[in-house]
């Protein structure tokens, strides 16, 4: 009996130590729609290592993301980061430049995309009206080259910059599309990020 209670008093000591070593839970959630495909992956990213952050991104991708159609290239990713970086129009022009450029790059290499096929990757970003909780907002294009067909393509995209002071971390949402602004997927992607700390 006495053997019963020692294992028993082990295994609850052994299964709260596990629970407290556990991961916190993030202060957001980002939903995945039906069809949807998920990536997840640490900051600094492996094709854009110059971008000077730590944390981890989540991506979601749009069920028609890689193939032609209405949703090509239309997907949204959350950039989840250590401390208050400063982000302004600057370094998001510089770190998606980085971050594109070295996606194209990695491409390129892999498709073996002939040179004369590669245009420049530009990012020119502006702040616009703050949404509600947002502690920014901004809106741009990026102009790079479709790496699927091959050919350039101008996407557009909508951030959001918030902070939670009591995780000391930064998040910034990316939401990315070919479409105009006033396409109804925008309010989609919207919709995909709750986040319980904007400040």
């Amino acid at each position: 009996m006495k053997r019963l209670v020692y294992l028993l008093t082990l295994i609850y000591l052994l299964s709260a130590t596990v629970s407290c070593q556990q991961k916190p839970s993030v202060p957001y959630t980002l939903a995945v729609p039906k069809g949807w495909t998920v990536e997840t992956f640490p900051i600094p990213i492996d094709f854009a290592p110059n971008i000077p952050y730590k944390g981890t991104e989540e991506v979601r991708f749009t069920p028609g993301w890689g193939a032609p159609g209405e949703q090509h290239w239309s997907y949204s990713f959350l950039w989840w980061l250590e401390g208050r970086p400063l982000i302004n129009e600057a370094s998001l022009q510089r770190d998606l430049e980085a971050y594109y450029g070295g996606l194209v790059g990695r491409n390129i290499t892999k498709r073996n995309i002939p040179a004369d096929k590669v245009v420049p990757t530009k990012v020119m970003i502006k702040k616009i009206e703050t949404a509600p909780q947002d502690e920014a907002t901004f809106s741009g294009t990026i102009n790079m080259l479709d790496y699927m067909p091959v050919v350039p393509i101008e996407l557009n995209c909508v951030i959001h910059l918030f902070r939670c002071k009591e995780d000391n971390r930064t998040g910034i949402y990316f939401t990315v599309s070919p479409k105009k602004l006033n396409d109804p997927l925008w309010q989609e992607f919207e919709k995909l990020l709750t986040v319980n700390c904007r400040q």
